[in-house]
């Protein structure tokens, strides 16, 4: 919740930033013939996709007379198309309606045809109202709205583009439907319209030289200790909050100097044990609750072609997975710390251009952990069965030209995880059915297909303003970060709210830049605080305004290295998915925010076992939840 100190934070309601300036809630405030007529005279900023606060989404379903939805098909008429109202969002309304570019300007015409033909395949949403007693509606199609007025009964003449509805909504029209459909069955269910994040404090933790290979919270000497990890080849550091608003250096003996690194719990004690690689050869130090950091008997034999490693396990044993230039292979631990190595299946590695590292998740929900490698033009991908893999096959997840930086979350709250890449010369967001097939739909995204540059150093999925929907931060060699706050079902704002302090640089001297990110709760307050280390070496820390937040801490049992995906889902007469994320079997534990106080329900699928579900009670603080082992056969 937010501290006493400060105001609410927006996100909990749609709240207006001059409250004054939206009209009172009345007879006339709720009339969809004001509303309508209230759009129509916006300012050009709005066509920028500057989000309205006055008008969003859910004012559009609550004030439109009718709202339906359904596939746009084209007829013998090359002027005519029809939409089926397949999907009755409010009101009623014929089958189908007809659209007319008889009267739109000719300007535009060819552009509209070919924008309708290309969306054959999705659906489209109409939104019908009264102006000066003319029916007019708005239709979203292949993310454009179009202004539309009555030509008879379910008849719509193309007036043409309407570009200010676009700081209402945009993105995919896909995710429009979803999203009203939800607007209209909940009436608390909101839109937010600001980012709603603000930090009590932010301290410089330090400077650390090298080249920084990453950032990681980790729970160190023990549980729910929170620490953070810099990954740097001149030595790697710890620091952990102190207080409120500073931090300090922990001294525990760390003496490696990663250039790739992993978090693992090797030996069951459920701390993170760290796996780190300077390069040449790979090392194993475990945690100890002494408060230090001490070597293992053995280490793994990674190699020189090392590109990332990341936890996996084919048969429940502590396990990474290496990612190279070629082919990815898996290491696996036995109980005297012992590692063995397996070759994944081989077939059509070739021709996808240089790889990127691996993406090691659950992605078609079968409880099994899958490996899907983007290259350049294409992608592999890896399924998980029990005790192994499947054969490779071809997936469409691709950086579009040298190696990207993977972000994975839920973005489209359907509980399966999507993958964001940051790559050198493109970014993409690949949108997951369930199955592990992906599409791009990186251009209907929101803030993200006009205000997302390539050439990131860092990306991360995180909720810093803890309403449960996974949000986007990119941070780049020069200038500020980008914070793309998820307005709902894949619907991402940046309007530059969130920014990091103590970026100037010294006088005379160019902005700070950023080189890695980490997104967790730091200082131990069940809130989502920020780190980042700057171009010149500042650790930067920025601790969170809000504090307590209701939601679910989600671990693993001891002895299982997942990682496995879950989600959360909240609301009782129609539940909606808040959001879901890969949990892996190290520390700290994966963290869902579930808005409000009430009950929840998390879904997960465990390896060898049908789909999970438990319903929890949240409180005004993070609950902790540790998934339940499965029954060994």
């Amino acid at each position: 919740m937010p501290r006493l100190s400060q105001p609410q934070s927006p996100h909990h309601r749609i709240q207006d930033p001059i409250p004054a300036a939206r009209p009172a809630h009345s007879s006339s405030y709720h009339s969809a013939r004001s509303h309508f007529a209230f759009v129509l005279l916006l300012c050009p900023a709005s066509a920028l996709a500057i989000i309205n606060p006055r008008f969003t989404p859910k004012h559009l379903v609550e004030e439109a007379e009718l709202a339906v939805a359904g596939p746009v098909a084209a007829t013998a008429d090359p002027l005519e198309w029809t939409l089926d109202a397949a999907t009755q969002i409010k009101g009623k309304a014929g089958a189908k309606h007809v659209l007319s570019l008889a009267e739109c300007s000719k300007d535009h015409v060819g552009d509209i045809q070919q924008a309708l033909k290309a969306n054959a395949k999705d659906p489209a949403i109409l939104f019908a109202g009264t102006l000066n007693e003319e029916k007019r509606a708005y239709l979203h199609v292949a993310g454009l709205w179009l202004d539309l007025k009555a030509a008879g009964d379910a008849r719509w003449t193309v007036a043409g583009y309407a570009p200010q509805m676009a700081g209402t909504y945009a993105g995919g029209s896909d995710m429009l439907i979803r999203m009203c459909k939800h607007l209209a069955e909940d009436p608390d269910a909101d839109v937010p319209v600001t980012a709603g994040v603000r930090w009590m404090a932010h301290a410089k933790a330090g400077n650390v030289s090298g080249d920084i290979a990453g950032l990681a919270a980790i729970e160190f000497p023990a549980l729910n200790k929170p620490c953070l990890f810099v990954a740097s080849s001149a030595g790697d550091r710890l620091f952990r909050a102190k207080g409120d608003d500073a931090t300090e250096e922990v001294a525990a003996k760390l003496d490696t100097k990663s250039r790739r690194f992993a978090w693992l719990d090797l030996d069951g004690d459920g701390l993170a044990d760290l796996i780190s690689w300077d390069g040449t050869a790979a090392c194993v130090r475990l945690a100890s609750a002494d408060g230090t950091f001490k070597p293992a008997a053995s280490a793994p034999t990674v190699g020189s072609d090392c590109l990332a490693l990341a936890p996996y396990s084919t048969d429940g044993r502590p396990g990474l997975l290496v990612s190279t230039s070629a082919s990815p292979f898996l290491l696996l631990a036995d109980a005297k710390g012992a590692w063995s190595k397996v070759e994944l299946p081989t077939g059509g590695q070739q021709g996808f251009g240089q790889v990127s590292p691996c993406i090691v998740a659950d992605l078609d929900n079968d409880g099994f952990v899958d490996v899907l490698q983007p290259g350049e033009s294409a992608g592999l991908l890896w399924k998980g069965k029990p005790g192994g893999f499947q054969a490779p096959t071809r997936s469409p997840v691709a950086t579009g030209g040298g190696s990207a930086f993977a972000a994975l979350a839920d973005f489209s709250q359907d509980g399966f995880l999507d993958v964001f890449l940051a790559g050198p010369q493109q970014n993409t967001l690949w949108e997951n059915d369930g199955k592990a097939n992906f599409r791009d739909v990186f251009r209907h995204s929101g803030s993200m297909s006009y205000k997302c540059p390539a050439a990131a150093t860092d990306v991360k999925a995180m909720d810093l303003n803890h309403d449960g929907r996974q949000d986007l931060c990119l941070v780049y060699p020069e200038g500020d970060l980008l914070y793309h706050w998820n307005r709902g079902f894949r619907a991402f704002g940046e309007e530059g709210e969130v920014r990091l302090p103590r970026i100037q640089g010294d006088a005379g001297q160019p902005r700070l830049g950023q080189r890695a990110l980490c997104a967790a709760d730091l200082n131990g307050d069940g809130s989502t605080d920020l780190a980042a280390i700057l171009t010149n070496g500042d650790l930067i820390v920025c601790f969170n305004d809000q504090a307590a937040i209701p939601g679910v801490r989600l671990r693993l049992p001891k002895g299982l290295t997942g990682p496995v995906t879950a989600s959360v889902w909240a609301g009782e007469k129609t539940p909606t998915c808040l959001g879901a994320l890969p949990v892996p079997a190290h520390s700290p534990a994966t963290f869902l925010s579930t808005r409000y106080p009430g009950k929840c329900a998390v879904k997960f699928h465990l390896p060898g076992t049908p789909d999970r579900s438990a319903t929890l009670a949240i409180e005004d603080a993070p609950k902790d939840f540790t998934l339940p082992a499965p029954s060994r056969q």
